[in-house]
């Protein structure tokens, strides 16, 4: 992520300008994590760019703040995708960046991750220096075809990708993790919680914190709705 500090906010026109370039690094602190891999299909399965204009995300903001949902604001600009047929599975938008920053800003040591998506969570954890190595669990052959060969270009071998079930895989006798963090979902519905649930139960002895995406969030609606 891209640091910034906060600043004082003396009088005259250096305070100003110190606000104006602390500002611009708040609203573009996501662009670290925005992935850059090539566009390209494999089978059902497609790596796709889309531009957010302008009045489509002030549109789609509106809606998002008369839904309380304000803090997932889209930003104009060219994003990617992860398409599967006609069903987006997930984009590097500074909302769905904002949904994984709990496992970026975690990451240390040993990370597994379940679910390769995008990828984006991966080069994100990849670029902390305190991660020593990544193990990816993915289901889908497609995803890691059309996900893997460029960060591995980019990172060599700091990251192991494995095709496989997050509900069956076993991982070796005598491994532990330090970070864990399941995202195996194509959308936030509070009907993934108990899939969340059985998750962190079948890898909560093996690791010494694990994180689910939006879990809070859907836990913090279930609630509400009480």
């Amino acid at each position: 992520m891209a640091a910034y500090q906060r600043r004082g906010k003396g009088p005259g026109a250096e305070g100003e300008s110190a606000r104006r370039e602390e500002a611009a690094m708040i609203r573009e602190w996501w662009n670290d994590y925005k992935v850059d891999l090539p566009e390209g299909r494999v089978g059902d399965w497609a790596i796709e760019r889309f531009e957010i204009t302008p009045d489509a995300a002030k549109l789609e903001n509106l809606r998002l703040t008369f839904s309380g949902a304000g803090y997932r604001m889209l930003q104009p600009g060219i994003c990617t995708r992860l398409m599967h047929r006609s069903v987006l599975i997930m984009s590097d938008t500074r909302a769905e960046i904002r949904d994984h920053l709990e496992i970026i800003r975690r990451a240390k040591g040993q990370v597994l991750l379940n679910g390769l998506g995008l990828g984006m969570v991966l080069r994100a954890c990849l670029l902390n220096q305190l991660v020593q190595h990544i193990t990816v669990i993915e289901i889908a052959p497609e995803v890691i075809a059309l996900v893997v060969p460029r960060l591995r270009e980019q990172f060599g071998e700091k990251f192991t990708a494995h095709e496989g079930d997050a509900f069956t895989w076993t991982p070796p006798r005598g491994t532990r993790y330090n970070v864990v963090w399941h995202d195996v979902w194509n959308d936030l519905c509070e009907d993934n919680l108990p899939e969340m649930h059985k998750l962190h139960r079948r890898y909560g002895c093996r690791c010494d914190w694990q994180g689910s995406w939006g879990r809070d969030e859907l836990k913090y609606r279930r609630e509400r709705m009480r």
